[in-house]
């Protein structure tokens, strides 16, 4: 009982969301992500990589080698449209096709050092923006920002059992087959790009 109390009393009130005190502080988590993830969003534009090829060869550099259809599961997408995604992404080098020598029709994804190589460059994309917002609030700040982001995540992990992926905020999932489809045939014009923190996107 002490423990139901207690979630009560922590939970947002209850009413006009002009009363919660937890809107502004989601307003700019939700800001601050968007931006992240359009600044990263454009600079994989000009790297000439999808967002959906990044979150493929993500999933497969966080599950290992899996068969193509273990992939399409992973991915919700038909074997089809999976086989046509892993082809583009092949051509790059990024990733490639094993066979099971005991059973030759199993193929097998993976990524390459070229994908790693690739992955890595990605995750410095984010890291360094965020670094150059680091280096304008402060020392004191951003120790204050860490503990937060520190409490944030542990109480994610504890709010959902899932533990954290330290790309699923720059790199989001593709949310079906569609969206997979449709950012792999449609490439960012290069004067379609939102205006986001221009001097922090800096190569």
């Amino acid at each position: 009982m002490v423990r139901s109390n207690q979630a009560t009393s922590d939970a947002a009130p209850a009413g006009n969301a002009a009363d919660d005190p937890y809107a502004p502080i989601i307003a700019d988590f939700r800001a601050a992500m968007n931006q992240v993830k359009c600044a990263s969003s454009e600079r994989l534009v000009r790297m000439g990589v999808s967002m959906a090829q990044v979150h493929i060869m993500y999933t497969l550099q966080r599950n290992g080698e899996m068969p193509m259809s273990r992939l399409a599961d992973v991915l919700q997408v038909s074997l089809s449209n999976a086989t046509g995604l892993i082809d583009r992404i092949e051509e790059r080098g990024f990733v490639e096709r094993t066979r099971v020598p005991e059973d030759r029709r199993v193929v097998m994804i993976r990524v390459t050092d070229a994908g790693r190589r690739m992955l890595e460059e990605v995750d410095s994309i984010s890291s360094d923006l965020l670094r150059s917002v680091f280096g304008r609030i402060g020392r004191s700040q951003v120790a204050a920002v860490g503990r937060a982001i520190a409490e944030l995540r542990r109480g994610l992990e504890e709010a959902t059992g899932v533990p954290s992926d330290p790309h699923a905020l720059s790199i989001p999932a593709p949310r079906s087959g569609t969206t997979i489809r449709g950012a792999e045939r449609t490439p960012a014009a290069p004067n379609d790009r939102r205006p986001v923190v221009a001097a922090s996107t800096k190569d």
